[in-house]
């Protein structure tokens, strides 16, 4: 079989990184308007949380046919960058917006 989708599993693939892509995106352009702004911050930091997780499982999901040589192995690519996007974005919220106070 020829192609860059092959059956199923490109189409899994595809969807998951399509929904990676859209976490990653609320992510990075999400702005908190100051170090007060906690429930943006909050949102940013579960956006970050769920790039993680679903990058994770996106590269077990991709590990399988890439092992049995369905697919090649550019398609853990996309879920190995986008977990260090949201790990770096995790880390610089963290480390930018330290926890006050009163928090």
């Amino acid at each position: 079989m020829t192609g860059l989708l092959r059956g199923p599993w490109g189409v899994l693939l595809l969807l998951a990184n399509l929904l990676n892509g859209y976490v990653a995106y609320a992510a990075l352009v999400t702005q908190p308007q100051g170090a007060w702004d906690e429930s943006t911050l909050t949102g940013i930091e579960t956006a970050c949380a769920l790039l993680v997780v679903f990058s994770a499982v996106t590269f077990l999901l991709a590990l399988l046919p890439v092992r049995r040589r369905t697919l090649s192995r550019w398609w853990l690519a996309p879920a190995l960058v986008f977990l260090l996007v949201g790990a770096a974005r995790w880390t610089y919220i963290v480390q930018t917006y330290p926890q006050g106070p009163g928090g």
